[in-house]
């Protein structure tokens, strides 16, 4: 469904933030990946914005509703062929936010490298954990979102999906197969999961499928 809203909160450094509308009571959870603009994916506190939304058989973060893509109102929405296919900025703890180029790499940019992990930490409370490889030194940061089926990680901009069963957490200690990318800072890790999937048996997912 697509609302108008403002928002109310935004986190430069898990980037990440909250839009509340009359149609999503409690607010609606916004990723940066669901913002569609140009540049860096943020938003501001107060802003007004339209803003397509899905709800949550499970709570996340103590919100039911979760955005699926979210723009300044009075502007189109940016389509998702037309964004960036890699930005990656150097945030500092005070905010200060600077865009990183090739030219800023010490070496080749890697997409998409699989390795072999253990879960060495996960926050039940906040959904994110931390795998340790060879392949991530210091620990390759991810999301509980990178548990979800391929079809919703690879989902184009709008269409929406309604998802229950399958897993939505690690167990410190289990054995992962894991896509990942390297990441100026994603919360003090060089390394970002793109996909996990934990090696023992787990509940078929169930997704509802709709097109924003």
């Amino acid at each position: 469904m697509t609302s108008r809203g403002r928002v109310r909160s935004w986190e430069i450094l898990g980037m990440e933030g909250i839009i509340d509308s009359e149609d999503t009571p409690g607010g609606s959870w916004t990723p940066s990946g669901a913002v569609a603009v140009h540049g860096l994916p943020v938003l501001t506190p107060g802003e007004e914005v339209e803003f397509e939304w899905q709800p949550q058989e499970e709570p996340r973060y103590g919100h039911s509703f979760f955005t699926v893509r979210a723009w300044p109102l009075g502007t189109e929405p940016v389509p998702q062929s037309s964004r960036p296919t890699f930005g990656a900025w150097d945030i500092a703890p005070d905010g200060t936010v600077t865009e990183v180029t090739d030219l800023d790499r010490d070496e080749p940019i890697r997409l998409g490298t699989w390795s072999v992990g253990v879960v060495s930490m996960w926050n039940g409370e906040e959904s994110w954990g931390v795998i340790d490889s060879e392949d991530t030194p210091g620990g390759c940061w991810s999301f509980f979102s990178a548990l979800h089926p391929d079809e919703v990680i690879d989902s184009r901009s709008g269409t929406g999906f309604d998802i229950g069963g399958g897993v939505s957490e690690l167990a410190v200690g289990e054995q992962v197969d894991f896509e990942w990318e390297p990441a100026v800072d994603q919360d003090g890790y060089r390394f970002r999961a793109i996909r996990v999937r934990p090696r023992r048996e787990t509940p078929p997912w169930r997704i509802q499928r709709f097109d924003g």
